[in-house]
């Protein structure tokens, strides 16, 4: 495109000379072409939360330019279906997220005043509260720039090319381009380095890694439950059915199960076996576990496995009456998760989605809102009241998050992760007074649920929370919960899990098989949950095992939880809160100031820089308190509480004394 050429309906573009004119920018809408990417000499424009900056310079053009913007890698507007990229000129952006679009007036490649000229209105002031909606779609109709002007075919570039310029256009995510690398991968994959020159003789002050981060039950050395296994193995293999070192009740589990699978195989896609036998399971645990508080199975869907996810576009009030509704299941955690906030998220809104997230907590929370196009708020936990969620620190949260985004979620994490609290029944019924006075979805995290360590603090799920209550909450409040078969008695590889939505609009279900949003969960994983939801008897052959399996479990979890406490709580410059349920202890420890100097100097987090060092002089994997959030000025590991026990005390006596000779060195 010549200098100074208008720039035709379709296309927008930015200022700049140079060798590639409107450096760093796509064109859109159809054009398949990148003129951006190449060295220039412009003027670089990015927006964010925090304002809108040009700045010129030389560079690259591939992230953004200097100047007083936050963000990088500005998405054109929701209709017009383009995108700008990348930032021209040389500098670094402090957060490379989006927050909404910069509309380019057609014709002229200027920027207007940030109003859409096809959507009046937007941006514009933050929006009032309002009622949570669905998104009209994933895949709205493009609009062009301008009703009156469409957009000319640009010319052809080849295949795989940018139009000349050497650098393709990224097809990818931008919100996974820019994800954060994790603090505790680095560390994963030095430990595996170390553990390859161990194998080869190289002398170390250690004889073997020890991995004492995990949360995974299975990696630590707890098998699945033996009958769930058993029951998979069976409807995998049917011939099973006559071995005689399957126990009967195992293989009448299996037969019933294999009438159910088409073909009488978990080789199927098995989609009326998914949602109506293994949902109707489900529902009837449900009403067991909560003391008999009813469960409808047609809000029950299966899943494979339940990382954190979020439903919104919800009708407020009472629940409209739930017809037989035909849904497809949703797929593993994550993408469970991206599929429901992608219901919340509205491209077409003046402001982003925000989903409130716990800190410390589960990273894939902010990871998977940011990937749907959602807005991660972070709100702080109350260590000094045991990782409380307290209400007045949520408020003041959302007050600040309502100046640069729409918070539709709360995200609840019960039993914590990595914290290692279980919350009591005042805290959940102030969360929940919480959401119904602030109009917001409640997201309960409830997958660690079967392993609660003291029985002083038993775990209560917030629907029967909500249940006991009583009206108006217990027919308004909107909350999804979760289960996972892989935190407990299964084992996070076999991918099996459940949410069950509470006062949702039943036309939400419809998503789930109407968009085609998710691939269906494997069947063996489905089966598994299904020999869960409805375990061995007392008077059946399974019965000890199986029982026996889930109270070892927990005794264990007791027994390490008090274990950390004993060992830590001798050691000076290390405090670690009272740990009642989930997998992980969460404890603090001190970094001198000299320590802090040095983690700056070399680019990393100051726990992540002591995790370094203890895994080098230990061969102890502890996963850095960065990799979960923590307050500003405090530092913690995580700790795994699901190793046997004697490795796991060798583990906290070896981080107490590598902590107190850490202290001297860099005091």
């Amino acid at each position: 495109m010549a200098e100074g050429a208008a720039v035709p309906a379709g296309k927008c573009q930015g200022g700049g000379n140079g060798a590639s004119n409107g450096a760093g920018i796509w064109e859109g809408n159809g054009a398949g072409n990148g003129e951006g990417n190449r060295e220039g000499n412009g003027a670089g424009i990015w927006e964010g939360n925090e304002g809108v900056g040009t700045g010129a310079g030389n560079g690259m053009g591939n992230e953004a330019g200097n100047g007083d913007g936050k963000r990088a890698s500005i998405w054109e507007g929701n209709g017009a279906g383009n995108r700008e990229g990348n930032g021209a000129g040389n500098g670094h952006t402090s957060v490379p997220r989006v927050t909404h679009a910069t509309w380019q007036e057609p014709g002229t490649g200027q920027r207007t005043d940030g109003q859409d000229p096809a959507r009046p209105g937007r941006p514009g002031t933050p929006c009032a509260a309002e009622p949570l909606t669905i998104n009209p779609g994933p895949f709205p109709a493009a609009q062009p720039c301008s009703p009156a002007a469409p957009a000319p075919a640009p010319a052809m570039a080849a295949v795989g090319t940018s139009g000349g310029t050497g650098h393709p256009p990224s097809l990818v995510n931008p919100g996974s381009r820019h994800a954060p690398l994790s603090p505790l991968q680095s560390l994963l994959e030095r430990a595996a380095a170390i553990e390859e020159e161990l194998a080869q003789g190289e002398d170390k002050p250690f004889t073997e890694v020890i991995c004492c981060h995990s949360g995974d039950a299975v990696a630590a050395g707890h098998q699945p439950l033996a009958f769930l296994r058993q029951v998979a193995a069976i409807c995998a293999y049917p011939e099973l059915l006559g071995a005689e070192c399957m126990p009967a009740d195992a293989k009448r589990r299996a037969g019933r199960i294999l009438r159910h699978l088409q073909g009488g195989s978990p080789g199927a896609y098995n989609l009326e076996y998914v949602t109506d036998t293994v949902a109707e399971k489900v529902a009837r645990y449900l009403e067991q576990r909560d003391g008999g508080i009813p469960s409808d199975p047609r809000c029950i869907v299966p899943c494979g496995g339940t990382a954190p996810a979020v439903v919104v576009s919800m009708a407020r009030g009472p629940v409209a009456p739930v017809a037989p509704v035909h849904r497809g299941p949703s797929s593993h955690g994550a993408s469970s998760w991206q599929d429901m906030v992608s219901l919340v998220v509205d491209e077409a809104a003046e402001q982003p989605t925000g989903v409130l997230v716990p800190v410390p907590g589960p990273p894939l929370h902010g990871a998977a809102a940011g990937l749907a196009g959602a807005v991660a708020v972070p709100y702080p936990l109350a260590e000094e009241q045991g990782w409380d969620v307290a209400g007045e620190a949520v408020r003041r949260v959302l007050r600040q998050a309502r100046e640069r985004c729409h918070p539709k979620v709360l995200c609840v994490v019960n039993p914590g992760d990595p914290t290692g609290h279980v919350l009591s029944q005042q805290s959940m019924e102030d969360i929940i007074r919480l959401v119904a006075e602030e109009n917001l979805l409640l997201l309960a995290d409830e997958v660690l649920q079967d392993n609660v360590a003291t029985p002083g603090r038993p775990f209560l799920s917030f629907k029967r929370v909500l249940w006991e209550m009583g009206a108006p909450l217990t027919s308004t409040v909107q909350l999804v919960s979760f289960y996972s078969l892989s935190k407990g008695v299964g084992g996070g590889g076999f991918r099996a899990g459940f949410f069950e939505l509470v006062n949702i609009d039943p036309s939400v279900l419809k998503c789930f098989y109407t968009w085609g949003m998710s691939v269906y969960p494997p069947i063996l994983g489905q089966v598994m949950l299904d020999a869960a939801m409805e375990p061995p008897l007392p008077n059946e052959p399974s019965y000890p095992a199986f029982e026996e399996h889930r109270q070892g479990l927990r005794r264990d979890l007791a027994h390490n939880a008090r274990l950390v406490q004993e060992v830590l709580g001798r050691a000076p410059g290390i405090r670690c809160r009272p740990v009642h349920g989930g997998a992980r202890a969460f404890p603090r420890i001190q970094l001198p100031p000299r320590a802090l100097r040095r983690a700056r100097a070399l680019g990393l987090e100051p726990d992540a820089f002591f995790c370094q060092k203890l895994l080098e002089a230990t061969g102890i994997v502890v996963a850095p308190g960065s990799e979960f959030g923590q307050a500003e000025g405090t530092h913690h590991v995580g700790l795994s509480l699901l190793l046997p026990a004697e490795r796991l005390e060798r583990a906290l006596l070896a981080l107490a004394r590598f902590h107190a000779a850490f202290l001297r060195d860099f005091s």
